[in-house]
């Protein structure tokens, strides 16, 4: 049977196969070859004549920077190497000025080494390795659209921790769910530069089909959105009989697009040589050691210290430390005086529920976990309905500079003792005989139906249990 008959028919059925290669921008205070500063700076101000390959200039590795990498190795289950070399990856383009690149191919720093999903599903690390980043290309008018090209060099020297997994990834989904998960470990790490310090190349192939890669696409909504294009695209060739040819694509975010760049390149054709200016690293255990001892508590570990320490259920636990900031978050209410439990219900309900609605992420907005705590309190004494506390969270989330105690005084929103509930209770059941005849009668959906208009007609600043109770009194009394 032939390739084409054999795919074309089953297009739909053919098993998806992902692997990522997630380039990690250190956040050392100097390159990794060089002095130089990592700082922003002038373009093409922070260089040196290592950086930029003149001759006769001799790199010198940056300890920092093995140290971050080997914290990375290490976190990522994976074994780390007795000694490893770089090497030079022979390429001719503008971002490179001396025409390769330092890396490491033969022998990475470590391998072997795998990523547990939520799910229980494990991902397998093929490698961990060190490189140098590329200068970067400035297209002034955007991608395509310019007959010029600016280079900063600033960029060029910058140290790159290289993780690739094994083909094991099985959905675009499931990729955001393993870069997701290596992000937050990264970030426990305290390892990374900047605001976006990832960037992933996806090679991506549909059973029995050659291997497509997709280049430097940032953001994990971005490498979900070009991996569900690129299934379609490869389907739709394999159905039309096309054999699907290896090669590099890039993601284009504004069409949602992936197009051709070029002809996939070999490891071959890259002319790997020992670099023969850097002398080979061992790392000894009492080294290794000694990183280990400096590695902070992790995701999952502190998941486990929250059900021990604060009594929380695994899924809420592990919810709190699969974000940093919430975990973080978490522990500053708490340390505050913050009932821990309620915090938990309060982060991983109310605010999680609030910033998935506006596609918002902690890291981006403003907050403090003294607000928090406050709100806690008053739901711990009961002085706020959950409606309110929900208000109260929209309102602060959208940017007002009030806390949500704030919000909640300054709109009568907080459980009053004082209020007239008796003469609140028997104007809604005057007013709604029928539905007070129907609970008479044994419809239990009337009494929650009155029971939301004298919270409406309360503003909330009513207990919700006192609301029914009173209701029921009220309309056993009538019955009689």
């Amino acid at each position: 049977m032939s390739d084409s008959k054999k795919t074309g028919q089953n297009a739909d059925e053919q098993k998806i196969m992902i692997g990522l290669e997630i380039h990690a921008s250190l956040g050392t205070k100097t390159k990794l070859f060089c002095a130089c500063t990592t700082e922003e700076a002038e373009p093409n101000s922070a260089t040196c004549e290592v950086c930029l390959g003149h001759p006769g200039s001799k790199p010198v590795l940056n300890k920092t920077a093995v140290e971050f990498a080997t914290k990375i190795a290490l976190a990522l289950n994976c074994k780390t190497n007795e000694s490893f070399f770089f090497s030079r990856k022979t390429y001719f383009y503008p971002d490179m000025s001396k025409n390769f690149q330092i890396t490491q191919y033969e022998i990475p720093l470590a391998e072997q080494g795998f990523v547990e999903l939520p799910l229980g599903k494990k991902v397998r690390i093929r490698r961990v390795h060190m490189e140098e980043d590329p200068a970067a290309l400035i297209h002034p008018n955007g991608m395509g659209k310019s007959n010029y090209v600016l280079i900063d060099y600033n960029r060029s020297g910058l140290p790159l921790v290289e993780i690739v997994t094994e083909p094991d990834i099985e959905s675009p989904k499931e990729a955001r769910d393993f870069l997701d998960k290596m992000e937050n470990v990264l970030k426990y790490l305290g390892v990374l530069k900047g605001e976006n310090p990832l960037k992933v190349d996806c090679n991506i192939s549909l059973e029995g089909g050659a291997r497509v890669e997709i280049k430097n696409v940032s953001g994990f909504a971005a490498v979900e959105k070009a991996l569900n294009f690129e299934i379609i695209r490869q389907k739709q060739e394999i159905r039309m009989g096309k054999k699907v040819e290896q090669h590099t694509r890039a993601y284009d975010a504004e069409t949602g697009l992936t197009v051709a760049l070029r002809k996939k390149e070999t490891e071959e054709d890259y002319g790997y040589i020992f670099e023969p200016d850097l002398v080979k690293i061992a790392l000894s255990e009492k080294e290794i050691s000694e990183i280990q001892k400096t590695m902070p508590e992790l995701p999952d570990s502190k998941a486990k210290r929250f059900q021990q320490k604060y009594s929380l259920a695994e899924y809420d636990a592990k919810v709190l430390c699969a974000d940093f900031e919430l975990g973080k978050l978490f522990e500053k209410m708490v340390e505050l005086g913050a009932e821990p439990k309620t915090s938990s219900k309060l982060l991983t309900r109310e605010l999680l529920a609030v910033l998935n609605h506006d596609s918002l992420e902690l890291s981006e907005i403003k907050v403090f976990a003294k607000d928090f705590a406050e709100l806690v309190g008053l739901t711990v004494d009961g002085k706020v309905s959950d409606k309110n506390v929900k208000n109260s969270m929209i309102n602060y989330i959208s940017g007002n500079k009030e806390s949500p105690k704030q919000f909640l005084e300054k709109n009568n929103l907080l459980i009053s003792s004082s209020i007239n509930a008796d003469e609140i209770v028997e104007k809604i059941i005057s007013s709604n005989q029928k539905a007070a005849d129907d609970y008479k009668k044994g419809n239990e959906k009337a009494l929650n139906f009155l029971a939301g208009l004298v919270m409406r007609e309360t503003k909330g600043t009513l207990d919700p249990k006192k609301a029914q109770e009173l209701l029921k009194s009220k309309l056993k009394k009538a019955d009689k």
